[in-house]
């Protein structure tokens, strides 16, 4: 049995009611000892006083919002052992952690692990997903554990929202790189520093941890323009520092996925009226994405509207004959896919 200890390091800036909600989450659901580390990084909010006020954290202050990699690095300095970093806008779930350990555990090779989300781009994003408390998420949370339990997948890349490191890579590794700023692409930096030390990164599948996403971003107005500013210059960075090209997603294809968020954000305030809206407009700027279909279908299908429905999950298969989501979506409402 490892018994290598954990700590476990939330930084934020502001969302007062996030970090809360994370660390009420966290508490819940996860039994077993670990280190808290709280990074107050320059917020203004009351977030500092709130962690000062969490039983048994290292809390730490920083006098500025010094950006992802800097509130993470004044965290790593006080870590031990093994080394997850969570955004201040997650909830996790029963389980979480034992699943996220044995897949970095697995093999000795394995420098870095992540979760499944709602919300993470990639192969560790799960489309379709309209989790509006608590209880969905926890029980949506079992199910898929239930379904993928010891699977792990080898990917590239891991989006740092949720991340446990080795303690051997961190070693070699160290701290993050401060020269990305606010953030963005800090993360994809770190993968690739790990991967250079010949560390695999692996997907925990049987994981699931609900990330609302962006909202620190949003409480600093970097929406927008203004946070695809920032994403090009720190994209140009990191090809820069690592002499690779990363494709930049098409305007029409990024209007979209922010519109779709939108639509995940206003189920998550209880107005499918506005969610419907929202994604039948990111169908019109991007009509070749399956995902968007499936997850108009998903929100007619909780509003009643079945036929409706059942249309939108034919189209989202239409376009993506593979997409499991809606095949599955349409089997639970007695259908099997059409092909067309």
């Amino acid at each position: 049995m490892d018994r290598t200890p954990i700590s476990i390091i939330i930084p934020a800036f502001n969302q007062l009611a996030y970090c809360r909600a994370c660390i009420d989450s966290l508490r819940r659901c996860t039994p077993r000892e670990y280190r808290l580390i709280l990074v107050d990084n320059g917020s203004t909010d009351g977030v500092g006083p709130f962690f000062d006020s969490v039983k048994d954290a290292t809390v730490i202050h920083t006098r500025k919002n010094l950006g992802f990699a800097g509130g993470v690095n004044y965290g790593l300095a006080h870590a031990d052992g093994h080394i997850i970093l969570l955004n201040s806008d997650t909830l996790l779930t029963p389980g979480w952690l034992d699943r996220l350990e044995t897949a970095l555990l697995s093999s000795d090779d394995i420098g870095m692990a992540g979760p499944m989300s709602n919300c993470a781009a990639g192969p560790q994003h799960i489309d379709g997903l309209s989790l509006n408390n608590e209880s969905a998420i926890d029980a949506f949370a079992e199910e898929w554990a239930q379904r993928n339990t010891g699977r792990i997948r080898d990917v590239n890349r891991l989006v740092g929202f949720c991340m446990m490191i080795r303690e051997m890579a961190f070693r070699r590794i160290g701290m993050f790189d401060e020269s990305f700023g606010i953030g963005n692409f800090e993360d994809d930096d770190y993968c690739t520093r790990v991967r250079k030390e010949r560390f695999r990164l692996v997907i925990a599948e049987d994981c699931f941890v609900f990330h609302h996403g962006g909202r620190t971003f949003q409480g600093m107005g970097l929406t927008g323009d203004a946070f695809e500013q920032l994403l090009a210059e720190n994209r140009q960075r990191f090809e820069e520092k690592w002499g690779v090209h990363v494709p930049k997603p098409p305007a029409a294809q990024r209007r979209a996925q922010r519109l779709n968020e939108q639509a995940r954000q206003a189920l998550a305030k209880d107005d499918p009226l506005e969610a419907v809206r929202l994604l039948r407009a990111a169908i019109e700027t991007c009509p070749e994405e399956a995902q968007h279909y499936n997850d108009l279908g998903v929100v007619l299908w909780q509003t009643g509207r079945i036929d409706l429905a059942r249309q939108c999950f034919h189209q989202a298969l239409k376009r993506n004959p593979e997409y499991t989501d809606a095949r599955d979506n349409l089997a639970s409402l007695g259908q099997n896919p059409i092909h067309e």
